[in-house]
């Protein structure tokens, strides 16, 4: 049997504070190579965290994260670095990973030298790339963050993930701050990436309509708690759980679909960049 790309075991988090907060306990899922997974939720179920510690921006007070098969917690100096770089993140506000104050061009070029490359044209070549590759019209390089649209953003915010060649790719709600059509055309375009690129999604959400048309598989958390897991369709068509029949009671819609990626991949292929 391979080893899963990303492998988290026994994960607990605690924030400190008076008294501490254990935002998540016991957490364990696998992703494999090529697989987009759900982990869903409301506020506060611990979900987001999940994703900081496996991007090493929070440190885990109990359990291991392996990247494949290789402790993180472990790793040091060059090795860490390498192995951090793998696993790159895409935040809700692409206003705040984005400097206000550089052009989009800049912004795209600033991971490539810290990649090592300082080819003036080798970076602009792969900047064109970058671009390519998430939709978004070379007439933007120029422009600032506030004068794109949310969706452009976030293809912008996508782009820099890619600029470092990840292996996984963290989307923390990524869409929810994004209108209906918005959300789907991105969502579109997270799967395509996935297919072209053989890239692993975490997929961050409480918006089991789009993790019904994009996600594999599928990790309920309540509470900091992993509830259920298992392939998307089984969980959502035959619910093991209470509280993701409870999730599912609330999305009237999800039976009937409402998200149709497969007509958004067809509309990028005609029409280039959605806004």
């Amino acid at each position: 049997m391979s080893v899963p790309l990303l492998s988290v075991q026994d994960l607990s988090v605690v924030y400190p504070g008076s008294p501490p907060v254990r935002a998540v306990e016991g957490c364990s899922l696998a992703i494999g190579r090529g697989e987009i997974f759900a982990l869903v939720g409301e506020s506060g179920s611990g979900k987001s965290t999940v994703a900081r510690a496996v991007a090493g921006l929070v440190r885990p007070a109990q359990g291991q994260i392996l990247l494949d098969g290789v402790p993180l917690e472990g790793l040091r100096g060059a090795a860490a670095k390498t192995a951090r770089r793998r696993i790159q993140m895409v935040f809700q506000d692409p206003d705040a990973s984005l400097n206000p104050y550089h052009r989009i061009g800049t912004s795209l070029a600033e991971p490539l030298r810290v990649r090592g490359i300082k080819d003036k044209a080798a970076i602009e070549a792969r900047v064109s790339e970058l671009l390519a590759m998430v939709r978004i019209d070379r007439a933007l390089l120029d422009r600032r963050p506030r004068e794109l649209s949310g969706g452009q953003k976030q293809r912008v915010a996508i782009a820099r993930a890619l600029a470092m060649e990840p292996e996984l790719l963290i989307a923390d709600e990524a869409l929810s701050a994004l209108d209906v059509s918005t959300q789907a055309a991105v969502g579109a375009l997270l799967r395509e990436l996935r297919d072209r690129l053989s890239l692993s999604i975490l997929f961050i959400s409480h918006d089991l309509l789009m993790v019904r048309h994009l996600a594999d598989r599928v990790a309920i958390m309540r509470g900091g708690q992993i509830l259920e897991q298992g392939v998307c369709g089984a969980v959502l068509d035959a619910p093991a759980h209470r509280y993701t029949r409870l999730l599912l009671d609330a999305t009237p819609d999800l039976a009937r679909g409402g998200i149709d990626l497969d007509a958004e991949e067809a509309l990028l292929d005609t029409e280039g960049d959605v806004a």
